[in-house]
């Protein structure tokens, strides 16, 4: 039994002895379920299906299961919950209804104008339909995959919403680095559009992304909330990237600190990965109903002369045209493929050699050939060159589907620096060791998801691990301030998540089988080049393996 499983089944045992002392008899009947109801939640989902016949025993079994969180265990029908997970995801579907049921203010007079003129790029109608139903929503989901030109629309959207009153904006993601990433794409979008005025164009300029934790004040180790319902964040548009990563718990937490004219904008790719924790809320929000007639209405009167609405359903906007990936892009050929389960995916790699690769899976030889790959970047390391390390870092990564082997190329490849005198044995840092951060730090202005390489300065004994700094470039911390980390050579794809890499090299798992999700998120973080290191059968087994999170959001709301 893994840490994992002997988690699960301590958390099962327990529930199920305080059942025992409630109601001995009835905690006996229970009992078979209580342990795929803790495995489920372990596995992201938030309720378990039973048969007719369980349901028909279940719903007899009270205190212990009940119609409400009243009880420990709510049955509805046959789907079987723990009442803290029914709880949240009826309180997060309220959440969104109250944040959706907000009267959107009368728009300024010329911003069918802007609409008109500020999407005239051939393949941005997409984007210009995303933007009409975010200025007539207050809660709305744009999705799509890379380069479909999602933060080019909200940038522009932004600036659309600024009137006479600048509004009151927060840029959030789940991780540090996505939050930078969003700032960096929001600045080079702003500078496309048109004639912007010089005072919008100063206020969008200087918002800097931030993680969600930040914005809510969420510090170890009681991680309370600094902003919650009874005391909302002074907000007129919260930004969220990455949303895909949100987990529910977090996710509500969000929702309740915000006030209710509070617009939210969520970005995110449908397909990637879920979060890692418990939920699947792109999954829900984006198998809403279909668009209203009084929606529809509202949008023809912004934008009369438009009659294809197809892209849009109530709250929800689907970018699918890739400005990145065309039609004759290896990559964004391959994630098409995996996408629609094709049984001739494989195929793709014969067809774009240069794009993409096959490499047996051995670890030792990977770990070789990524040591060859990252001359410039000890190079960097030598000339104590943090600039060109970070850019470096940035060519090349090794995702994998499981922990265990991203530990175990992180540690062969640790063997082969010591063969080559770039590491002591003894040593707990060395010069160019790469750091992921793996819990906040907020005096530290570190955040879960943050890559750290450790250098040695110019002149000076001693080591120090540095981090992107948006205002200064980068900034040092010492290593013994350094919180809970792991070292990034190689990691998992839902780590990476928010990131990108010129070259992308995932490891198939060899005893287990990757998902769909999995597979797609780790090919669409490579921008030029993915390397799969494993066979066609675990590839076409990955292509099969749709797995889909069972989660109540979407029936809530």
């Amino acid at each position: 039994m893994n840490t994992t499983e002997s988690t699960i089944h301590f958390a099962a045992q327990a529930a199920q002895s305080l059942f025992a002392q409630i109601e001995p008899d009835i905690a006996a009947q229970v009992a078979p379920f209580v342990e795929r109801l803790f495995t489920a939640f372990a596995n992201g989902d938030t309720f378990i299906y039973i048969t007719q016949e369980d349901a028909d025993k279940l719903i007899h079994c009270t205190p212990i299961v009940g119609t409400d969180s009243s009880s420990p265990i709510v049955l509805q029908n046959r789907r079987l919950f723990l009442a803290r997970n029914w709880q949240l995801e009826r309180e997060l579907a309220q959440q969104i209804q109250r944040l959706s049921a907000n009267i959107i203010p009368r728009q300024p007079e010329n911003i069918a104008d802007k609409l008109r003129t500020w999407f005239t790029d051939a393949g941005s109608r997409d984007q210009q339909a995303a933007a009409a139903l975010a200025l007539i929503k207050n809660f709305v989901l744009i999705s799509g995959g890379p380069g479909t030109g999602k933060t080019t629309t909200v940038a522009k959207l932004l600036a659309l919403l600024c009137d006479e009153t600048l509004p009151r904006i927060a840029l959030i993601a789940p991780t540090g680095k996505a939050a930078a990433r969003l700032s960096e794409a929001l600045r080079r979008a702003i500078a496309q559009i048109p004639m912007l005025p010089e005072n919008v164009a100063a206020h969008l300029n200087a918002l800097n992304g931030q993680t969600v934790h930040r914005l809510l004040g969420l510090t170890p180790p009681q991680m309370q909330p600094e902003f919650h319902a009874t005391h909302r964040l002074p907000l007129d548009i919260v930004l969220v990237d990455e949303a895909s990563m949100l987990d529910n718990h977090l996710f509500l937490q969000l929702l309740l600190a915000l006030p209710d004219t509070c617009r939210v904008i969520l970005l995110g790719d449908a397909n990637q990965l879920p979060s890692v924790g418990a939920g699947a809320i792109l999954a829900a929000l984006s198998h809403q109903q279909e668009m209203q007639p009084k929606t529809l209405a509202q949008l023809s009167a912004l934008l009369p002369e438009r009659e294809d609405w197809g892209i849009v359903s109530e709250q929800y906007a689907r970018l699918t045209l890739s400005h990145r990936f065309d039609a004759e892009s290896g990559i964004g050929c391959l994630a098409n493929k995996v996408l629609s389960g094709c049984l001739d995916a494989w195929e793709a790699f014969a067809q774009f050699p240069e794009e993409l690769k096959i490499k047996q899976n051995h670890i030792a030889t990977l770990v070789h050939k990524l040591y060859v790959q990252h001359n410039d970047y000890w190079q960097a390391i030598e000339t104590h060159n943090v600039q060109a390390a970070f850019a470096a870092q940035n060519r090349l990564i090794v995702l994998t589907a499981l922990r265990q082997d991203a530990q175990k190329v992180n540690e062969t490849y640790r063997q082969l620096l010591q063969h080559h005198a770039r590491v002591r044995p003894e040593a707990s840092w060395y010069a160019g060791q790469m750091l992921m951060i793996t819990r906040n730090a907020p005096t530290q202005k570190l955040y879960n998801g943050d890559v750290g390489i450790v250098m040695q300065p110019e002149n000076f004994d001693g080591l120090v691990a540095c981090f992107a700094d948006e205002q200064h470039g980068f900034r040092t911390v010492p290593l013994s301030r350094l919180p809970e980390h792991e070292t990034a050579f190689a990691m998992t794809v839902h780590k990476s998540q928010g990131s990108e890499y010129d070259a992308v090299w995932f490891i198939a798992p060899q005893h287990s089988i990757a998902s769909r999700a999995l597979l797609y998120t780790a090919i669409t973080r490579a921008k030029k080049q993915f390397s799969y290191w494993g066979d066609a059968a675990s590839f076409q087994a990955a292509c099969d393996n749709l797995e889909t999170r069972r989660t109540a959001l979407a029936m809530f709301l």
